[in-house]
């Protein structure tokens, strides 16, 4: 029997059939089996996703200069052959500024790639960005104020946006913000299509409560001081005693690589600069009043087998005179009546052997040992500044209790911190605690205003304002070795007003060479900063305060008829009321205008003010030029412009102490 073959009609259907069940089996295979890998392949082919990184926020001083910003800059790529414009693209870089150079470079089609050196704005390329053969890739650019010691305090970042030290590290969670993910669509071509799915979170911008102005002048003061006393460094603190708002941090090393704010990092002992926190003790727990005398003994006395001696020497003192004229045996006296428990307990509420929390890093607690670990000698080594340890910020957070009032306030740097148009965070005033009633503050105030009036500090005086102070020279220690002989830390502490104080004032200057003392060394530094901080603009000042705060210009004292009788006019007696004892009759009067005969008047007459000409500041840094003019006597108002130029011009003549507006490139 022959057989069967099937029909061609036949083996198509089980073709067919077979073909099917193929099909369906890879299908399944692709969807059920291979479904993600195949979904990933074609993610990969139509879109690309490419990261964005965050552009760190601003940080701007009280007024809103700022002093650091991140702007986004491009780099730009070129694929010359891929060019349809290569004329607007020749005109486009030229005019971004590219050297002639790089320009043939781009538009020549013998190369396939050209690398565009350098960053550049967004606005002056824009054009380029849709050109076919045109790539560019955006980078984040750190721009610091021109401010050197500004550049300090706030700090500084790494290539890769990374915050390394200064107010940068501090404040970096709030500053650096969130990158974002971009996912675009690719074309026919391969090349992505602008279409961004995501936006990096901006960081947020930091007020601090510095004012740029008064920094400027802190840092150029003790840049001054340093130099001209052959100093190894120094710091200057301003602060406000009621808000606690720091107004400048000032540090300034002979070492060019030094980059910490030693003004936070770097403790010292005070010496007499911590007397008045022993003699508000004593009035607050009433063991003494500021009229008491007690025996110093012509200013040698010898406690525990060591001599203490004075500067200068009495056999008696009050305790006002005890702090006018630093006396290191009335203090260590009038202090016994004090138990070491006491002075450990005075010391630690008013700040000293803690942090003050304030926003910077790696601040330094200082040294303040619990009473057990004294000697027999510590508890009058400690009245009178040594062994122990603070730093000028602490010293000033101290001080602040004096000035306003007895609160011990915590200092702060931020002022607020914004998010856009949004304030998410304002820092409040924060009390601590209470060290002093208000009458013990404003004796103390009187007596400090003693000290530069009459004392120690007569140097760090103004003519028109009280100012209060305390000065303070202490030996120096070196590693465990003990004390080096002829080197010395000048300190001194300055309120300003010194009858209603809007400022403290802490300079330290560190082994100072041509004068150690602080009321020599130290005092003129801040004498020096309040006077340029009256004629600056925005120095934090109430000035509707100082109006009712400034004296009046003493009256003239008429020269008796009979000029042979006498060579100097003497000052009409005048009834004052005092915290403390007139000063001795050697001490020299102030605050005395002489009226001169006639003919000597003519002749040491001081000449009118004269119109000053305004400095040519073309070609200078900005510092310079700020210098300049404060140097002719004009006061200066920063405002953003094309270049550095002033209003008026170079070579108008203005009267000293006006304001000159100087324009310059942010």
């Amino acid at each position: 029997m022959a057989l069967r073959l099937p029909s061609r009609i036949g083996v198509v259907h089980v073709s067919l059939i077979l073909f099917a069940v193929a099909l369906v089996a890879r299908a399944a295979q692709v969807q059920l089996l291979e479904g993600d890998e195949w979904a990933a392949r074609a993610e990969r082919q139509h879109f690309v996703s490419t990261s964005r990184p965050a552009m760190r926020g601003a940080i701007v001083d009280a007024t809103g200069n700022v002093l650091v910003e991140t702007r986004e800059l491009r780099r730009i790529s070129i694929a010359p052959r891929e060019l349809r414009d290569r004329v607007a693209v020749r005109r486009i870089l030229a005019q971004a500024g590219v050297p002639a150079v790089w320009v043939a470079r781009a538009v020549d089609t013998t190369r396939k790639w050209v690398q565009i050196p350098g960053a550049f704005p967004p606005q002056p390329i824009a054009p380029l960005i849709p050109m076919r053969g045109v790539h560019s890739t955006v980078v984040l650019d750190r721009v610091y104020s021109n401010f050197a010691g500004i550049r300090k305090l706030v700090g500084r970042t790494d290539a890769s946006g990374a915050a390394l030290d200064g107010l940068e590290l501090a404040l970096d969670t709030l500053l650096r913000g969130d990158s974002a993910t971009y996912r675009l669509a690719r074309d026919r071509s391969g090349r992505a299509i602008p279409n961004p799915s995501g936006v990096a979170a901006v960081g947020a911008t930091v007020v601090l409560t510095l004012s740029r102005d008064l920094q400027d002048i802190a840092e150029r003061a003790l840049a001054q001081a340093v130099d001209s006393l052959q100093a190894s460094g120094g710091d200057i603190v301003v602060l406000n005693p009621h808000t606690g708002e720091v107004l400048a941090l000032a540090s300034n090393r002979v070492d060019p690589s030094a980059f910490a704010n030693t003004a936070i990092t770097e403790p010292f002992e005070p010496g007499s600069t911590l007397k008045p926190f022993i003699a508000a003790a004593l009035l607050e727990r009433g063991l003494a009043s500021a009229e008491e005398v007690i025996e110093t003994f012509n200013g040698v006395l010898e406690v525990e087998g060591r001599v203490i001696r004075d500067v200068h020497r009495a056999p008696s003192m009050s305790l006002a005179d005890v702090i006018r004229f630093s006396s290191n045996i009335g203090i260590v006296r009038f202090a016994d009546r004090l138990s070491a428990r006491d002075k450990y307990e005075l010391l630690r509420d008013l700040g000293f052997g803690a942090p003050t929390g304030v926003a910077l890093p790696a601040e330094a607690t200082g040294t303040l040992r619990e009473p057990r670990r004294w000697s027999k000698t510590s508890a009058a080594a400690i009245v009178m500044g040594y062994e122990i340890a603070v730093t000028p910020l602490q010293l000033a957070t101290a001080y602040a209790a004096i000035a306003n009032g007895g609160e011990l306030v915590e200092p702060q740097i931020v002022r607020e911190v914004r998010e856009g148009d949004r304030v998410v965070f304002t820092r409040r005033r924060r009390v601590l605690r209470r060290v002093f009633s208000p009458a013990t503050a404003a004796t103390m105030q009187r007596m400090l205003v003693a000290v530069v009036d009459s004392g120690t500090a007569v140097k760090s005086d103004l003519a028109n304002f009280l100012v209060g102070g305390k000065s303070g020279t202490a030996r120096r220690a070196s590693g465990g070795k003990g004390y080096v002989p002829g080197s010395y830390t000048a300190s001194f502490v300055g309120l300003f007003p010194g009858d209603e104080p809007q400022y403290v004032v802490v300079v330290k200057l560190d082994n100072p060479r041509k004068a150690i003392y602080g009321g020599e060394a130290a005092a003129p530094v801040s004498r020096v900063v309040l006077q340029a901080a009256l004629a600056a603009r925005d120095a934090a000042l109430d000035r509707s305060a100082l109006v009712s705060a400034r004296l009046p210009d003493p009256p003239p004292v008429v020269p008796p008829a009979k000029r042979e009788s006498t060579d100097w006019a003497q000052p009409p007696k005048v009834v004052v009321p005092r915290v403390v004892a007139a000063p001795p009759p050697e001490t020299p009067l102030r605050r005395v205008v002489v009226r001169l005969p006639a003919a000597a008047a003519a002749k040491n007459a001081s000449p009118a003010p004269a119109p000053q000409a305004i400095p040519d500041v073309a070609g200078l840094t900005l510092r310079q030029a700020i210098g300049a003019l404060h140097g002719a006597g004009f006061r200066v108002r920063l405002i953003a412009g094309p270049a550095l130029q002033s209003y008026p011009a170079a070579g108008a003549v203005a009267m000293r102490g006006s304001l000159v507006t100087l324009a310059h490139r942010r």
